[in-house]
């Protein structure tokens, strides 16, 4: 057993407890919240606002739309896999970075014409009204 997984003796237990001093419970000394130099109890305390809500395809991910970013990334994984595949083959296989950057440009074509149809779906309809009820 090492000096460190030993257990202490009565010795260093009471050097131990003299060594470290007694650090008194630490009382609430929290001030309530102020708003504009008004105290506010806990039932007025501010509501944080909520956030409007966001259609998960219109966010941005690398300054791309998230399809557009999706069918990018898929490209890419999908350039390396061919390389690999065409490498497993037998024949010569093409500069991996190549093969997967020409991928990933299809698959940002590919992304983005979806995420046109997409936007163009969305505008036809908010503008037909909906008289069907």
């Amino acid at each position: 057993m090492s000096e460190n997984q030993q257990p202490l003796t009565d010795e260093q237990t009471k050097l131990q407890a003299e060594s470290t001093p007694n650090i008194p419970e630490a009382e609430d000394t929290s001030l309530p919240a102020e708003t504009d130099g008004q105290i506010l109890t806990d039932a007025e305390e501010e509501v944080p606002e909520e956030d409007e809500d966001i259609d998960p395809a219109d966010v941005r991910i690398f300054g791309l739309r998230r399809v557009c970013f999706h069918c990018t990334a898929f490209g890419v994984a999908g350039g390396y896999i061919l390389t690999g595949l065409i490498g497993l083959a037998g024949f010569t296989a093409p500069n991996a970075n190549i093969c997967a950057v020409i991928c990933g440009a299809i698959g940002y074509f590919i992304g983005k014409q979806l995420d046109k149809k997409r936007q163009a779906a969305r505008e036809a309809a908010e503008e037909t009204p909906d008289n069907a009820e």
